[in-house]
């Protein structure tokens, strides 16, 4: 609820990128989180082939830990999911979007944001 309530009051859904980091920041701001600090952090990857996810997976490396989903009923795309433990801000926000975006291009795929936990 919280969510539709910032959208509405910043002016609907982000129209960028960086809005969407911004709203998602005040948003983890907004449940307490102290960005200072460490959290758990997931970032989503979609690909057409398994070959092309195992292909960024691997050019993720040792940087963040992969998971890849096959496709399910609800996609039909790999997903990888790379997540680790970092401090969150609008800086950080941007650049791990440009290098997974880039990872993502690179790939054939497509970098789809992230989530990150409120509490460390």
């Amino acid at each position: 609820m919280r969510f539709l309530i910032d959208r509405i009051r910043y002016g609907g859904a982000p129209q960028t990128p960086e809005d969407a980091d911004r709203l998602a920041l005040r948003q983890l701001a907004g449940r307490g989180a102290d960005l200072s600090k460490p959290r758990h952090v997931v970032h989503f990857l979609y690909f057409a082939s398994e070959a092309e996810a195992r292909a960024a997976a691997e050019a993720i490396g040792d940087a963040w830990r992969t998971v890849l989903e096959a496709p399910a009923e609800s996609s039909e795309q790999w997903c990888v999911k790379a997540d680790g433990n970092r401090t969150m801000s609008f800086e950080t926000a941007s650049a791990f979007r440009s290098w997974f975006d880039d990872i993502a291009r690179r790939h054939g795929g497509e970098y789809d944001g992230w989530e990150a936990a409120a509490k460390p």
